[in-house]
């Protein structure tokens, strides 16, 4: 991602009211502290979400071994899989590790309930990096658990998103914020909502054709490869956000592209550091921004956040008008898509350097992320009433 400072062009105001009709929230419900403490009592994030939880002795090698052969088969209470510490390796678009790191999300994912896989698989013309120019490939990884009985009308999904791929340079660059934790912590989200989801989906299944989807998105090639431009940067958002605004959908949906199937476009990014301070950067889904930051005070209210004694995280009340950054949400903005930035400000300061790794991460601030960001999401999609 860059940080800029931007002149907010008129288009730019227009294509965010033009967003307006879809991005309203249907009827939630935020989690009471008893619900939310049941579900994370249930499954808590730790140590699956601990950079720690090989031994640190463990070379990077043999943990992407242990990841490719079925270390994360999901997890239980008494048999935790490691769900973090396997993206902790250099994982460059096209290279051995990010097919690693992708098997380590497909063995995950195949192990819940109901989920389904999109490959967005392609080549795109890239810059000169390590003496080479021409083509590479790239590769999204999409997931959706859809409600049933929706053949005949198209879902709309509340849809979460992480970059997975990491900078070329500086070499041996791992990025645990930049971005294996947010990763991580949507694996961690999946794992934890889906039999809640399919309870709710089960109790009413005549409504369940009109209720909202979950889709989790990991996109590839966000980083530079070479020097940070609107050709060199965002590889897989770019081709996904043109992709699916190509897809069209039959006029009487009310929808006319799959693009428009996104209820809300939630990017995670930089995560995982001490101390966050995330804004809302957009007035238009300031809403979602005051309710996670409602979800972050139940869970500290309740106990269950590790981070003791400092600010909130999110900062719902700081509307940021002169801050724009560059980052895997700019391609769907700019179609009108409506969009939560989970990003802080100021970047960590271990941002694009070999400091960030999984030495220099908060396990405390990772499971509390994944604590706000999982209480958010189960409110959202009404999940209260079947959490014991």
């Amino acid at each position: 991602m860059r940080l800029r400072l931007p002149n907010i062009s008129g288009l730019l105001k227009l294509l965010a009211l033009s967003a307006l009709v879809s991005c309203l929230p249907s009827q939630r419900r935020q989690l009471t502290d008893f619900q939310l403490s049941a579900l994370i009592d249930s499954h808590p994030p730790l140590p699956a979400l601990s950079p720690n939880y090989y031994t640190k002795t463990t070379t990077a090698s043999s943990r992407s071994a242990q990841s490719s052969s079925g270390a994360s088969n999901g997890q239980n209470n008494n048999n935790p899989a490691a769900l973090l510490t396997p993206i902790l390796i250099p994982r460059t678009p096209g290279s051995e590790n990010a097919t690693i790191v992708r098997n380590h999300f497909t063995t995950h994912f195949d192990a819940l309930s109901n989920w389904t896989a999109v490959t967005d698989a392609f080549t795109a013309t890239v810059p000169e990096y390590g003496g080479v120019m021409g083509m590479l490939n790239f590769t999204n990884l999409i997931f959706r658990l859809t409600p049933p009985g929706s053949d005949d009308m198209p879902s709309r999904y509340l849809t979460l998103v992480a970059h997975y791929d990491s900078k070329i340079s500086p070499f041996g660059f791992i990025g645990a914020t930049d971005s294996a934790a947010p990763c991580a912590i949507l694996m961690y989200l999946a794992e934890t909502l889906t039999p809640y989801i399919l309870a709710r989906w089960k109790a009413d299944i005549s409504a369940a054709a009109d209720d909202t989807g979950l889709q989790i998105i990991f996109m590839d090639g966000e980083e530079a490869l070479v020097e940070w431009s609107d050709k060199d940067s965002l590889y897989g958002a770019r081709h996904l956000a043109e992709l699916w605004e190509a897809e069209r959908r039959p006029s009487q949906f009310g929808r006319l592209s799959v693009l428009q199937d996104i209820d809300l476009f939630v990017l995670l990014d930089l995560l995982g550091a001490d101390s966050p301070s995330v804004p809302c950067f957009f007035e238009i889904t300031s809403w979602a921004c005051r309710d996670i930051a409602e979800t972050e005070a139940t869970a500290r209210n309740a106990g269950l956040a590790k981070t003791k004694g400092r600010k909130p995280f999110v900062q719902s009340d700081n509307v940021m008008q002169n801050v724009f950054i560059d980052d895997d949400h700019m391609p769907f903005l700019t179609r009108g898509t409506p969009v939560v930035h989970v990003i802080p400000i100021p970047f960590p300061t271990v941002w694009h350097t070999m400091d960030d790794d999984g030495a220099h991460l908060s396990s405390d601030a990772v499971h509390d992320w994944a604590v706000i960001v999982t209480g958010w999401v189960a409110g959202y999609l009404g999940l209260g009433d079947f959490i014991a």
